[in-house]
């Protein structure tokens, strides 16, 4: 599966350097449309990346790594972004922020975020606390229902 970065330079939609005004406006309308992406944030181990990978491929996009939600929610390829994986390490104090800022900054995009372990000690780790956190072990059936989960949370 090929991973690239969003917005490479040159490739961003309408980005391309050529011709002038009229001409520039022509070859923008024919730009075909960025197929399906998976954005992923973080750089996960090889045993994850292989279930982002299947993940990406049951919902028909290929993996664009980005560096922050603030540059993913500039970028003008977002509209091709059909779900957001936040997999980069984080306390799990900050799980809820990061799921708060990523929803105030993607909108309606569905979003799964790993959480390092359950949530808590407790019973209660097994619910929880948001349909986008998804905690070990990682699967791509487990993926796919905190994506539906959290489009339909939204909708």
């Amino acid at each position: 599966m090929l991973t690239f970065k969003l917005s490479l330079p040159g490739f961003a939609l309408g980005s391309r350097r050529g011709p002038g005004p009229v001409e520039a406006q022509s070859a923008r309308s024919r730009v075909e449309p960025l197929p399906p992406i998976l954005a992923l944030e973080g750089e996960p181990d090889p045993s994850l990346y292989r279930v982002i990978e299947e993940l990406a491929e049951h919902l028909g996009a290929s993996i664009c790594a980005f560096d922050g939600l603030a540059a993913l929610a500039k970028d003008p390829d977002l509209g091709a972004v059909v779900a957001v994986v936040l997999t980069r390490p984080r306390c799990p104090l900050d799980l809820q922020k990061t799921v708060q800022d990523a929803r105030r900054l993607l909108g309606d995009l569905p979003l799964a975020v790993l959480a390092p372990r359950p949530l808590s000690n407790s019973v209660a780790a097994v619910l929880p606390l948001d349909p986008a956190l998804i905690a070990p072990p990682l699967t791509v059936e487990r993926l796919l229902f905190a994506l539906e989960t959290d489009r339909a949370a939204h909708d």
